[in-house]
Order: C-alpha cells, then structure tokens, then sequence
C-alpha cells in the first residue's frame, strides 16, 4: 500500500442542486439510440386537400344573421371575402330557388337599406354557376346547405374549372372569423345618426327591378292543378217513373209539291215519339 492517505474530496452542494435540476426538466428517454428525443419530436403537417363533403364546406358558411354581427365590424371585408353563403337567386314574386356562392368581396349601393336594425348600402358581390351578380345581405338564407345544393355546387365546379376550398383554407378562415367577431363593434345608434343614404321601402321587388330593369310582364305564380271529376256515362236500363224523363224526338217529313188538280197544298206532319217506351 502507498504511505500516501487518500482523502476524499466533498463536492459543493451548488453543484449537486444544479445537476438534479437538470435531470429533472429533461425528457424521459425511452430508447438512448433514439435521436428524435434529442432533436425534438415534430409531428408531420395534415395534407392541404380539397373539401369533399357539404359538412366540410359548412364550416365556411355565413348566414344572415351572423353577416349581420360582422357588418358593424371594422374588418367586415376582409372576414366574408373568401366565404360562402345560401343565396336566394329569385325575386320576392317568384318561387326561392336558392344556389351555393362564394362571396368574392363587397360593393355599396346608390341606395339604402336594413339588415336586422342596421342601415347599409353594402351588397354582396357572388359568383355560382357561370355567373357574377351582386346580391344585398337580405337574399341570404339562414338556414344550412341542402345536398343537393351541394351536389350542384361541386358539378359546376368541374364544370367552370374552379378550384374548391381546401382544409388549411378552411382552418384559416374559421381563425379569420373568430378575430373579427371577437373585436370591438360599432354602437348602433352611431351607426343610425352618421347614415346618409336614403333607404329604400321595405317591400322588396324582383332582382331585374333592382338592378334598373323592368320585367316586360307581370310574374304570377301557378295556380294549382286541380283535377276534373270524370264524367259519368248515362245508364243503358234507366228506371222508369218520374225520376227518368224520356228524350223527345220531333220528326218533320218533307213537304210534297202542291197538287196540280186540287190546287191545295199538303200539310206537314209533325209526329211526337218517346224514345225507349216501346222498346
């Protein structure tokens, strides 16, 4: 053995609290030779894919009512721009007939008129099927999407070459919409006092009025097809009595020429038979 005593040398308790602090916030590690833990586990993004389902294109939806809370925000454009909405494409004279639009900005009118309360001159620029019109927030329906509103929506899609909303898409604009109904709106009753546009009587009149045509006649709808009750065939053995009257025939016979030798004409006969009472 070396003379020399080894001494132990005691380490300092700053030092031993900083290495249990340490292994206390690191991760716990299930497999060393695993280098995702040392790096950071990150999960793979969601494919960016087109909507497929009306559930899907539901979520981008924007009813009446909450264009209504959208329109005394400041960020109004900006939230409804990329939508979608259930828009009424006939007038009030004529049967609805509703198609799916996507709402590609906004206009102002010459004219007011009121949404829930709030006087505006804002109209909505659509576009479905191969057309785009402007539409005030009024002909927006409240309720959901049908099937086959849907249905006709994707066909015409192909059919224009237009490309469908994907999910990011979707994800960003439900994030768009909450920021904008989340800040601050407008008093109504600044709204009302600073309005200058003279509003518009609330019967509304076709869309072709609206937008300074004339239709060349008045719109009615159908009347409803009522059927005709079949008409009963006469009996072939009626019963006799006072309930059946006989049909009349009168026979006329043609008028001879007069008689050379009397000089006298003959009269002409009339005979009355009852029809079926002989038979």
């Amino acid at each position: 053995m070396s003379g020399h005593r080894s001494r132990h040398v005691r380490r300092p308790a700053a030092e031993i609290v900083r290495e249990l602090r340490n292994l206390r916030s690191s991760p716990l590690r299930i497999d060393d030779e695993n280098e995702a833990w040392a790096e950071g586990y990150e999960k793979p993004p969601t494919p960016d894919l087109p909507v497929t389902s009306r559930d899907q294109l539901e979520q981008l939806r924007l009813s009446r009512h909450r264009i209504g809370l959208l329109l005394i925000r400041p960020a109004f454009e900006q939230a409804v721009t990329g939508c979608f909405v259930r828009v009424n494409v006939n007038g009030q004279e004529e049967l609805p007939d509703h198609r799916i639009a996507e709402v590609l900005g906004i206009c102002e009118l010459d004219f007011g008129y009121k949404v829930e309360q709030i006087p505006t001159n804002v109209a909505l620029r659509l576009r479905y099927e191969d057309l785009v019109m402007q539409h005030e927030i009024n002909d927006v329906s409240n309720l959901a999407f049908t099937q086959d509103e849907f249905e006709l929506w994707r066909d015409n899609c192909v059919n224009q070459a237009l490309s469908p909303p994907t999910t990011h898409m979707v994800t960003r604009k439900k994030v768009e919409l909450y920021n904008a109904l989340q800040s601050e709106a407008k008093p109504l009753s600044l709204i009302q006092r600073t309005f200058s546009f003279a509003l518009r009587p609330p019967q509304k009149s076709g869309i072709m009025e609206r937008h300074g045509a004339v239709y060349p006649w008045r719109l009615k709808h159908p009347l409803p097809f009522v059927p005709q009750p079949p008409i009963m065939p006469l009996p072939k053995n009626p019963p006799r009595g006072l309930t059946y009257r006989p049909k009349l025939e009168t026979v006329a016979e043609e008028e001879e020429p007069e008689d050379s030798g009397t000089g006298t004409a003959k009269i002409l006969t009339i005979g009355t038979t009852f029809n079926g009472l002989l038979s």
